[in-house]
C-alpha cells in the first residue's frame, strides 16, 4: 500500500511539473489573469514576470501554509526534493559522475559535471565548484541538478557540485568547513579532472552564495583560494535590515518568516555570533578578494544585501561585477526549466561568468 501511494505521488508531482512547463507558453495577459484569478495582488508588483505569478498564485493556493509555521527539517528536505524533481528537465551535458572525496568530518558527496563542448580546447576547462542554496537547511546535488547542467553547458566549463553538511544537525561553521575542503581537494585534483588548477571557481546561489563569499575571504591570498567567485541572491548579512527585506519579504518565494526561521534555527545550534564574517561576510575583509560577479533579482529580499556587497568590494579594491535581474525573485535559477525568462537569465549569468573566467590573469 505505501509503495502504490509513493508511485502515485511521484506520477501526480510529474503532472504537476508538466503543467507548469506546459504553462510557460501562454501569453502575459493570460498569465495575469490566471494569476488574479487565484488572489495575487498584481497592484503589489506589478512588474514581477507575469509567469512568476502564476507560479506563486498556485504554490500559495496549494500550500496555504506558504508562511505558516516550519516543519521539521527533514520534511522539508523530503518536500524540496519533490519539488525540484517534480519541474526537473536535464539538460544534457557529456558527462555527469556521483562520487566522494575525503573532508575532515567524513566524506561528502559530490557531483562533476563536464559539458559538451562547442569547439575544441585550447586548455583545460575551467571548474566551478557550486554550493546550492536552501537557507543551509535543505538540498543537496539532485536538488540543483539543472541550474548545474546549465551552468556547465552553457558556460562550457566543468562543475562540481557539493552536498555539504546542513542545519540544524551540522551547526556553522559545518558547511564552510566542507565548503573549503572541497577547494582544497580541487586543487589537488584539478589534473585528475582535466580542469585547469588556475581557474577554479567558487559560486552558489542564496545561502550557496554566502558560502561563496566566505570561502573566498578564508582562502585569499592562500594557495588554494578561488580564483572567481560567483554569488546569485546571496544571502550575506544576517545582522542589518535592508529595504528589500521589507518591499519583498511577503507573498513571493522568500519572505521574512522564512529568513527569520534560518536565523532562529542558527542563532540557537551555532557558536558563531551572526556578526561573525563567517556567518555574515559582509563584515569580512573585502580587499583582496578574487574578482565576483553578483547577480541580485528585482524581487527578492536578499536583493539590497548583494548589491551593497558588490559596492564595498568595490571600494576596498576588489574587481566586482554585478547586476540585477529584473522580474525575476529569489531562486530563479532553479525555475528555469519552468519560466523562459528565468533560462534566459540563467544562462546569461553562465555565459557571463565563463568570460569573467577567460579574462583572468593566469597566477
Amino acid at each position: 500500500m505505501i509503495g502504490l501511494f509513493n508511485n502515485l505521488t511521484t506520477r501526480l508531482d510529474k503532472l504537476k511539473g508538466i503543467v507548469l512547463r506546459l504553462s510557460m507558453n501562454l501569453p502575459p495577459n493570460s498569465h495575469r489573469a490566471i494569476a488574479k484569478s487565484l488572489g495575487f495582488n498584481h497592484e503589489r508588483y506589478p512588474a514581477l514576470d507575469p509567469h512568476i505569478q502564476v507560479l506563486l498564485s498556485v504554490r500559495k493556493y496549494l500550500t496555504a501554509a506558504n508562511e505558516g509555521p516550519k516543519p521539521h527539517p527533514e520534511v522539508s528536505r523530503q518536500s524540496f526534493r519533490r519539488d525540484m524533481a517534480a519541474i526537473a528537465n536535464p539538460m544534457p551535458v557529456a558527462t555527469v559522475k556521483d562520487f566522494e572525496i575525503p573532508s575532515r568530518a567524513g566524506k561528502l558527496t559530490v557531483r562533476h559535471y563536464t559539458p559538451t563542448l562547442n569547439q575544441a580546447p585550447v586548455e583545460p576547462l575551467p571548474l566551478l565548484l557550486f554550493f546550492h542554496g536552501g537557507s543551509f537547511i535543505v538540498g543537496d546535488v539532485d536538488t540543483h541538478d539543472d541550474p548545474c547542467r546549465m551552468f556547465c553547458q552553457h558556460g562550457q566549463m566543468q562543475v562540481l557540485s557539493v552536498s555539504y553538511r546542513l542545519l540544524p544537525e551540522h551547526p556553522s561553521p559545518a558547511a564552510i568547513e566542507d565548503c573549503l575542503d572541497t577547494l582544497k581537494w580541487a586543487h589537488k585534483h584539478a589534473a585528475s579532472l582535466g580542469a585547469d588548477p588556475a581557474k577554479i571557481a567558487v559560486g552558489g546561489d542564496s545561502a550557496g552564495g554566502n558560502l561563496a563569499a566566505v570561502v573566498s575571504q578564508l582562502a585569499a591570498r592562500k594557495s588554494y583560494a578561488p580564483a572567481a567567485q560567483l554569488m546569485m541572491y546571496p544571502s550575506l548579512d544576517l545582522v542589518n535590515d535592508y529595504p528589500s527585506h521589507h518591499d519583498f519579504g511577503h507573498g513571493l518565494f522568500l519572505s521574512r518568516v522564512d529568513v527569520d526561521f534560518c536565523k532562529e534555527l542558527h542563532l540557537s545550534r551555532s557558536l558563531l555570533p551572526f556578526t561573525d564574517p563567517r556567518v555574515s561576510p559582509m563584515f569580512g575583509n573585502l580587499a583582496g578578494l578574487p574578482p565576483a560577479l553578483i547577480v541580485t533579482a528585482a524581487f527578492d529580499s536578499l536583493r539590497d544585501e548583494g548589491e551593497t556587497y558588490a559596492l564595498k568590494m568595490r571600494e576596498a579594491g576588489s574587481h566586482c561585477i554585478a547586476y540585477r535581474v529584473e522580474g525575476q525573485g529569489h531562486g530563479f535559477v532553479s525555475m528555469g526549466t519552468i519560466n523562459h525568462a528565468a533560462f534566459k537569465a540563467t544562462r546569461r549569468i553562465a555565459k557571463d561568468f565563463r568570460v569573467l573566467l577567460d579574462g583572468l590573469t593566469i597566477r
